[in-house]
């Protein structure tokens, strides 16, 4: 079977409804599936440097021989000195393939000097309009699962969580797991980790816990005798079981 069909199968069979009937080896092969498929890399493509010896882009357009006459032509005509008669001597005109660069060095760099004042009057009306400083959200770092707005699948009626401490608004569903269902929250002052749990069968409140703010590592909850549930990462010596990730800050443990 393909692991990809595979790995799909046993989500359904131990995240879905019929958790419950999951066996350990199914749990355990959706654990190693799971972190097979977080280790597989995504190749990163590389653009192809270009073939050695490849002609230059042109620098810029020739001037023409009329061009060039207007440009190094003598503005004035000049006198002779020993009677003031005026000098009808042409002048001499440049080889214009050869004054075509510098021409075009000299817009390059008249265009760069223009971008660098134009570059310096932005920085200094950056550093002189009011600005505000953003508030980061310490929740939004510590639970990203609470960055994401709550859907009608997260609610928890605030009649079973009146006297939990837990805010009601926070409470995001993560997963099914062995016929629980696994939800992630917040104390009421915003300051914890919470998880709830619900029955999957009947729809019954089996749990609710919380960690302070200034716990550190992981907090770890006992659902049952056969099902841990991690906020964060613990110490392999801190809980038993098969890992299975549900969510980017929850973990579950199931007992073999």
């Amino acid at each position: 079977m393909d692991d990809d069909v595979e790995l799909h199968r046993l989500r359904e069979r131990v995240y879905g409804a019929e958790g419950a009937t999951a066996t350990p080896e199914m749990i355990e092969r959706l654990a190693e599936l799971e972190e097979r498929a977080r280790r597989s890399a995504v190749p990163v493509a590389v653009a192809a440097p270009a073939p050695v010896g490849a002609p230059d882009p042109p620098v810029g357009p020739r001037a023409d021989a009329s061009t060039a006459s207007e440009i190094f032509a003598s503005p004035t005509p000049a006198t002779s000195a020993p009677d003031g008669e005026v000098d009808r001597t042409p002048a001499t005109i440049p080889d214009a393939a050869a004054s075509s660069p510098r021409r075009v060095l000299r817009i390059i760099a008249t265009v760069v000097g223009a971008l660098v004042v134009l570059g310096i009057g932005i920085a200094i009306g950056a550093s002189t309009a009011p600005t505000v400083a953003a508030t980061p959200d310490p929740a939004a770092a510590a639970l990203p699962e609470l960055t994401f707005p709550q859907t009608v699948e997260d609610v928890i009626s605030a009649e079973i969580l009146r006297d939990s401490g837990i805010d009601a608004g926070s409470t995001r569903y993560i997963a099914t797991v062995s016929d629980f269902r696994i939800y992630l929250a917040q104390p009421d002052d915003g300051d914890g980790r919470c998880i709830v749990t619900f029955t999957s069968t009947d729809n019954r409140p089996w749990s609710a816990g919380c960690a302070s703010g200034a716990q550190e590592g992981a907090a770890i909850f006992g659902v049952d005798e056969s099902l841990t549930v991690a906020i964060g990462d613990p110490d392999g010596s801190d809980v038993t079981g098969i890992p299975i990730r549900l969510s980017p800050s929850v973990t579950a443990y199931v007992a073999q």
